[in-house]
């Protein structure tokens, strides 16, 4: 994971200072303009979240028993207490996000209230917990910035050099420029994968965090295994435009390949989910929904749903929970 965001911030540095360099600017601009875009992103992100959210945030008394979890598992953790918002989205999710920890939010969304026993609800919000403990939300945060920053270069030399030509050095300088496009288009590729690997471990180690602190991973993959669920019963879905889509809980889009997986390792998983059902869950919420559709994302930002349902498998045992 280290090795990866050092890389993140190596490709990143190294690609800014070329195109800097290129443009005939030394070291003492280069450095001042990188770091105010990744202050700009540290800043600006969050207010992006809470206007396009609709986030409704609430007071102790409103969701007395969400209040008590989040605070108790906060505490426990070592870490200030975030505020609550709830989101109106139906779909079923929760995320965490802030510049840092004491600016924090942790977001449910409505959907997700009614489908969550309170033993369930409490494996989601420590895994949240979790991002807040390991400072997840201001890495992602700043690294989620890059390949955007990347594509912007990358768009904007490249069509500059394709079309702003001319003739003698003005041509050369032109077709300079859409070569270092193209670069800029490869590395933002490359930094899209790597940040979407990072974000994998990262939710793992969530996953993890909540696990050891109930003490009762069960209570976990039985969410996840209800979110998965819901998500092949609602059907084909569009792509999500919400930029705190990458922090989610779980992950939506692969739905119908987690059923799948998870009917295949059924036997496996009776030790960890005894009453274990995935067939009943998906008729219960058709009931609601209707469909048996779900949509495959390959370049996923969570680990399959059916493989965090096996981790967690594997952490009953060593917990003995």
């Amino acid at each position: 994971m280290y090795i990866t965001l050092a890389l993140i911030f190596a490709i990143a540095f190294g690609i800014i200072y070329a195109i800097m360099f290129y443009v005939g600017a030394g070291v003492v601009v280069v450095l001042p303009v990188t770091v105010l875009f990744f202050l700009a992103q540290w800043y600006l992100s969050p207010v992006l979240m809470k206007a396009m959210g609709q986030l409704k945030y609430i007071e102790p008394n409103e969701y007395p028993k969400l209040h008590d979890m989040v605070s108790r598992l906060a505490t426990q953790a070592g870490v200030p207490v975030p505020k609550i918002a709830i989101s109106p989205r139906q779909d079923p999710n929760a995320y965490v996000f802030g510049r840092t920890r004491n600016s924090a939010t942790l977001v449910v969304h409505q959907g997700l209230l009614p489908m969550l026993n309170d033993a369930e609800m409490e494996s989601v919000l420590a895994h949240e917990i979790g991002h807040l403990k390991h400072n997840d939300v201001t890495v992602m945060m700043v690294v989620s910035f890059l390949p955007m920053l990347m594509y912007m270069i990358a768009q904007s030399l490249f069509f500059s050099g394709m079309f702003g030509g001319g003739g003698g050095n003005r041509s050369n300088n032109a077709g300079a420029s859409a070569l270092i496009g193209v670069a800029a288009f490869i590395f933002y590729f490359i930094l899209q994968l790597m940040i979407l690997s990072l974000s994998r471990a990262r939710e793992s180690y969530a996953d993890e965090y909540s696990a050891v602190t109930t003490k009762k991973p069960q209570n976990l993959a039985s969410s996840l295994l209800k979110i998965g669920a819901s998500s092949v019963a609602a059907g084909p879905q569009r792509a999500d435009p919400s930029p705190a889509k990458s922090m989610y809980f779980a992950d939506t889009f692969t739905g119908q390949n987690d059923v799948d997986e998870i009917k295949a390792h059924e036997a496996e998983l009776k030790e960890l989910l005894p009453d274990l059902n995935i067939d009943r869950f998906i008729k219960e919420m058709q009931r609601e929904r209707g469909g048996v559709r779900g949509v495959a994302n390959l370049f996923s930002n969570h680990p399959p749903i059916y493989r965090r349902v096996l981790d967690l498998a594997e952490m009953r045992k060593e917990i003995g929970g």
